[in-house]
């Protein structure tokens, strides 16, 4: 079983970041304050679903009391709902059924129909954007006159595709991409869970890669763990991760801000020799350089890694210009462009560490 389904969130507390919606929820939750629809919109794979689930439980727990918000998950009721067994509970995939003969059975007739044994009957609809006009049409019927005890939960990726009519009979919450730090805790107490043993670096290659969404992240640190019992470090991680070199990484950077040319173009040469992809090594120098522009924009806490690197690359930024910086990066934005199109892959990489080290501050 995969690691996001082996460990899905049970309770509100388990739940990765969204501590804005989390609080909302439960509040509301325990002052009987729940209103009859709720809009989830936000990036993939950053909770929305498991949110809806949680809540579901929730307001139907029996063992749940008055002053708690989160399910107990052993009762009848959450028993059924974790095991898709309750009839209450109906979660619809939008972006295969669109149509409004869908909406009309599966959502419209059965809010009309009484409960078959929970507090409340719920409906999930994920991916809602994907309805059609007409089911849009007949979603906002029902929404404007739901029945007693009737919970709707629409989750969409892409809220400016939801009718205005809709959004507006929905309470609205904005699920936002997982921070690096919170990211990278959840991957190491998985990763504790799972008894294995894996580096920094990997962990930090993970959350770079996963860009924010959880799911991602997840799934690809359950790959990695199937390398095996003893440590997994870089090396063995790149069979199923496109790893650049950190090291190469680190001393291109260096050699850069020394405004060495003529090293920066041997550790590409060295990089080529060692079969290295250079797309995945033009990102993370590019992802590396903007960790200096953040730290010097006095913005130190979106770099998200540990205390020892961030003093590292403090006091790298701290030898390098703003201008001199961003010319670098446009440089070798240009180079990540280029990279995979031109029949000699390293040359728009050489163009740019030229131009970085011609190009210093007495030439802006």
């Amino acid at each position: 079983m995969s690691l996001y389904r082996k460990y899905r969130p049970l309770l509100f507390a388990d739940i990765a970041g969204q501590e804005h919606i989390k609080q909302t929820l439960q509040r509301a939750i325990v002052r009987n304050e729940l209103v009859h629809a709720y809009l989830f919109s936000g990036p993939r794979a950053v909770g929305k679903t498991t949110t809806a689930r949680i809540l579901t439980r929730a307001v139907n727990c029996a063992a749940r009391a008055s002053d708690q918000s989160e399910p107990c998950n052993r009762c009848d009721a959450c028993m059924a709902i974790l095991e898709n067994r309750a009839l209450d509970v109906i979660e619809i995939d939008a972006a295969s059924h669109t149509g409004v003969d869908n909406v009309r059975d599966t959502i419209i007739a059965a809010a009309r129909v009484g409960r078959a044994g929970l507090a409340k009957k719920v409906f999930i609809i994920d991916e809602v954007h994907m309805l059609s006009t007409s089911a849009f049409n007949a979603l906002l019927k029902i929404l404007e006159e739901p029945p007693a005890q009737v919970l709707f939960i629409l989750a969409t990726t892409e809220l400016h595709k939801v009718p205005a009519t809709i959004a507006s009979r929905c309470q609205r919450f904005d699920f936002k991409r997982i921070a690096p730090d919170v990211m990278r805790a959840r991957l190491k107490r998985l990763i504790g869970l799972e008894k294995k043993n894996v580096t920094d670096d990997v962990v930090d290659t993970i959350v770079r890669l996963s860009d924010g969404c959880l799911r991602d992240a997840e799934s690809l640190l359950g790959q990695v763990l199937v390398l095996g019992d003893k440590k997994i470090d870089r090396d063995a991680a790149c069979v199923i991760l496109p790893i650049g070199n950190l090291a190469a990484v680190k001393d291109l950077i260096a050699a850069l801000l020394a405004v060495d040319g003529a090293s920066a173009l041997r550790i590409i040469n060295d990089c080529i020799e060692r079969d290295c992809d250079l797309s995945v090594f033009t990102a993370d120098t590019l992802e590396y350089f903007r960790t200096l522009l953040l730290i010097q924009s006095g913005t130190p806490e979106l770099v998200g890694m540990s205390e020892s690197e961030l003093r590292e690359r403090t006091g790298q930024a701290a030898r390098i210009t703003s201008e001199r910086l961003l010319a670098i990066i446009g440089h070798f934005s240009v180079a990540q462009r280029d990279v995979r199109y031109f029949s000699i892959p390293q040359l728009p990489i050489e163009v740019a560490i030229v131009k970085s080290c011609l190009y210093t501050d007495a030439h802006q």
